[in-house]
């Protein structure tokens, strides 16, 4: 009797050893195919958007025209001196040894809420002589630009997610406006609250529902996103974002 417990225990031993182990499911590799840029001047007073990448020190800048979306024109520029200026900092570009452009950003610390500035408050650029004012919006999760519009998805003092959209046809009558929290920014287009936020392994996605539409702001981590248009379910349009940035709350 004990033999035959003994080989009874050899043989589940054996099976044992001869069961390998599942093999943990591969790790997905997101790589990041779109740079993120190093940030985007939504235009408040001009009818144009400018999207700066930067690479240590030489920045390349895509102009792209209200209300087509079009691009006007590339450029590229070193980064020259930075100096501070009433609680801003200034950054000099340059190209063919000469000075041709600065770029305006505020010390979040100057703001009259710091802990807002999920996103750097760059405010305004000076572009060969053009001196332009640039979105800003506390709190902003997303500020993405499509070939028709503007997005800001952005968080209230409460926390709550609202959307805004400021359409390039209607880029021509715009006005800057001074919002809470030192935003500066037009009149939108559309604007819906309650927002929902949904993340997985690949971004993350805000939804947005008024009146049998729903609006939903994708952003990847691959550097891809675009914004969906539904109504009452079914799918009425789709814009691939041509840059997005990303923010969030310090800490």
């Amino acid at each position: 009797m004990r033999s035959t417990i003994l080989a009874l225990a050899a043989l589940t031993a054996l099976a044992a050893c001869g069961q390998q182990e599942a093999a943990p499911p591969p790790v997905e590799e997101i790589v990041r195919r779109v740079p993120a840029p190093w940030f985007i001047c939504d235009a408040i007073d001009a009818p144009a958007v400018f999207v700066f990448n930067r690479d240590g020190a030489n920045v390349q800048v895509a102009e792209y025209d209200k209300p087509n979306g079009a691009v006007v024109q590339r450029i590229g520029y070193e980064v020259g001196t930075e100096e501070g200026a009433a609680g801003s900092v200034i950054t000099e570009l340059f190209r063919d040894m000469g000075v041709d452009g600065s770029v305006r950003q505020l010390n979040p610390g100057m703001l009259e809420n710091p802990g807002s500035a999920y996103t750097l408050p760059f405010t305004s650029i000076n572009m060969d002589s053009r001196n332009i004012s640039c979105r800003w919006m506390p709190r902003t999760r997303v500020l993405g630009v499509t070939g028709r519009r503007s997005i800001v998805v952005y968080e209230d003092q409460s926390g709550d997610l609202i959307y805004n959209s400021y359409d390039y046809t209607q880029a021509a009558n715009a006005r800057p406006i001074d919002v809470s929290e030192n935003g500066r920014t037009t009149a939108f287009s559309a604007e819906v609250r309650d927002g929902a936020e949904v993340t997985d392994a690949t971004g993350t996605a805000f939804s947005f529902e008024t009146q049998g539409v729903r609006y939903v702001v994708t952003v990847r981590r691959d550097g891809t996103g675009q914004l969906d248009a539904y109504q009452n379910g079914t799918l009425l349009q789709t814009e691939p974002f041509i840059a997005f940035v990303e923010g969030q709350a310090a800490g």
